[in-house]
């Protein structure tokens, strides 16, 4: 029975970049086909290395253990290519901005890396150190232990606050003032009003001066 449903089984290439989630996905085959010997296991996986990973491990091709092969090389491919916990913890402290990603992108990031490990108050506190200021203050009164619960609320702040961006700017392109518009200096562009030296685009009239970037010299 299990040599009829191995016939259709073909696992993706290695990735070398991602092996815990490879082996994640070798498994569901694994379990969809009912695939449970040790050695059919075992020589599927090799037959899916590319040529540098089995390269790597040709020792352990070459003479693999007479029991356990799937574990063998299931433990030498994490060992090998897997992020240590250190460089795990390394990357989850240098996490680069939030930039255009939802929060809940970024906590499934901090997440993937955080492992089989249990998260901490230090751990949610990187998470909101990465959100706007104004979507933190109102997270960090949240009293939740469910982190994906707290992505997505975030999520909800993040399109929200987008949403109002988007419908100033609209009004700005339209020449309609708005409700920040009444609040900043005479003569000055909304861009360079909102954004100082930082802004990218100006619209004239403006009095800014000495911004290159948005042509301003």
């Amino acid at each position: 029975m299990e040599s009829e449903h191995a016939v259709s089984l073909k696992l993706p290439t290695f990735w070398p970049t991602q092996p815990r989630v490879w082996l994640q996905q070798v498994e569901a085959q694994f379990a969809l086909k009912k695939i449970v010997a040790d050695e059919t296991k075992f020589y599927y996986v090799v037959s899916a290395l590319d040529q540098a990973t089995a390269a790597h491990l040709i020792d352990l091709l070459e003479r693999p253990p007479a029991e356990g092969k799937y574990t063998a090389i299931k433990e030498r491919l994490l060992q090998s290519f897997a992020l240590s916990r250190q460089e795990r913890a390394a990357r989850l402290l240098n996490m680069p901005p939030l930039g255009d990603k939802k929060p809940s992108v970024l906590m499934d990031e901090m997440l993937s890396l955080l492992g089989n490990h249990n998260s901490c108050l230090l751990f949610e506190h990187l998470f909101l150190q990465h959100m706007p200021e104004d979507i933190r203050l109102v997270l960090a009164h949240e009293d939740t232990q469910d982190l994906r619960q707290l992505a997505q609320k975030a999520d909800v702040l993040w399109l929200s606050r987008e949403r109002n961006a988007e419908f100033a700017l609209s009004k700005v392109r339209q020449g309609k003032p708005t409700r920040s518009d009444s609040k900043k200096p005479s003569g000055m562009c909304y861009f360079h009003w909102r954004f100082g030296s930082d802004a990218n685009q100006c619209r004239p009239p403006c009095s800014f001066q000495g911004n290159s970037k948005a042509g301003c010299l």
